[in-house]
């Protein structure tokens, strides 16, 4: 049997388990449709959307609309899209199957709320895999706030030295190290990652995940 390196693997929603980015991109551009005159926000700009609290990205993208509505507004375009324009990443199904009957404790720690993360991970076939979640709704502070890793840590019984933080942009990176516990950075999706992030680890792949989370 192969030495664990880790207990307990976290991971990041959008842009690490869900590629969302096509739901991201249409629901904006229809938000901007409606409530912009069809001005709209270029996309490489909207793919650095995934991971900062969205509430405030709206009132940046909207700040002439209450926030209040936008946000409902926001949340009802995007649910109706879910099931058309979010995917899973390749080999990710497989590799976190395997790791979860290795024996590893999987979680989740999102910005995005509870039940629309369990929604989400329905429509792409991995609602049976991570047995722990918090949400946005779970906790007072948000990433890159240390809160929801704690949270986690506490749930399974699991010390810093235990475990590693899976994200794919720099409100991840920031968790990470607020929480004083090892990153895993993923290259898999349009975001830059700034030169200076010194992640414990960057992959290209969920097989590479595989092997990192081994001695």
């Amino acid at each position: 049997m192969r030495a664990k390196r880790y207990k307990t693997l976290l991971f990041d929603m959008d842009g690490t388990v869900l590629n969302s980015d096509p739901m991201i991109l249409e629901t904006m551009n229809i938000l901007y449709d409606k409530y912009r005159n069809g001005v709209r926000t270029p996309k490489e700009k909207v793919y650095y959307f995934s991971g900062p609290p969205i509430r405030e990205t709206l009132k940046t993208e909207f700040p002439n609309l209450d926030i209040d509505f936008i946000y409902k507004e926001f949340h009802d375009v995007s649910y109706s899209l879910y099931k058309s324009h979010t995917f899973s990443y390749p080999h990710s199904k497989e590799v976190l199957l395997k790791l979860k009957e290795a024996g590893f404790n999987l979680g989740v720690v999102t910005n995005k709320i509870h039940h629309l993360t369990e929604y989400a991970l329905s429509c792409i076939g991995l609602e049976n895999i991570f047995t722990y979640i918090v949400g946005s709704d779970d906790v007072v502070n948000v990433k890159p706030h240390k809160e929801g890793m704690e949270k986690a840590m506490k749930h399974f019984h699991s010390s810093k030295e235990e475990t590693i933080y899976i994200g794919d942009n720099v409100t991840d990176y920031l968790a990470a190290k607020n929480s004083d516990i090892d990153c895993c950075l993923v290259n898999w999706g349009p975001r830059v990652l700034p030169n200076d992030l010194l992640p414990k680890y960057k992959i290209n792949s969920y097989l590479e995940l595989e092997e990192i989370v081994y001695e």
